[in-house]
């Protein structure tokens, strides 16, 4: 039998997006959440997939590195001359899809199956990563 679990994060962050004609071209920020889901088999010892406290200790410093941070493309000139008031967003510009992209990738690799991870920018807007 296949159990999964899911736990639940949250930061705030600011982004802009250099490449979109739409609102989200204008600096802005979320409160975001994201949901990440692994699964495997209980463990006859422990009655568990994974303790809650292990998944914490593998994205609670990705979440930190995020948390209060303001993304942004790499090759966007508006935030030149900004310095450390920017993180430059390697994977492009920094959508939903591309943040979720990059907990998945960061995240994948652990004794149990990532399944997914979904981030919320807003409580009706998300983007998931699934494994398979």
């Amino acid at each position: 039998m296949k159990v999964s679990i899911t736990r639940e994060y949250t930061w705030e962050m600011g982004h802009a997006l250099k490449n979109h004609a739409g609102k989200c071209f204008q600096p802005h920020g979320h409160n975001y959440r994201l949901e990440v889901e692994v699964s495997g088999p209980i463990d006859d010892r422990s009655n568990m997939v994974w303790d809650f406290a292990d998944l914490d200790i593998l994205v609670n410093p990705i979440v930190r590195e995020l948390d209060h941070q303001f993304l942004v493309h790499p090759d966007d000139a508006r935030f030149e001359g900004f310095g450390d008031g920017c993180l430059r967003w390697v994977r492009g510009d920094p959508t939903a899809e591309s943040i979720a992209a990059y907990f998945f990738d960061a995240l994948t690799g652990w004794e149990v199956t990532l399944e997914r991870v979904t981030v919320y920018e807003t409580d009706k807007a998300s983007a998931t990563v699934r494994g398979s």
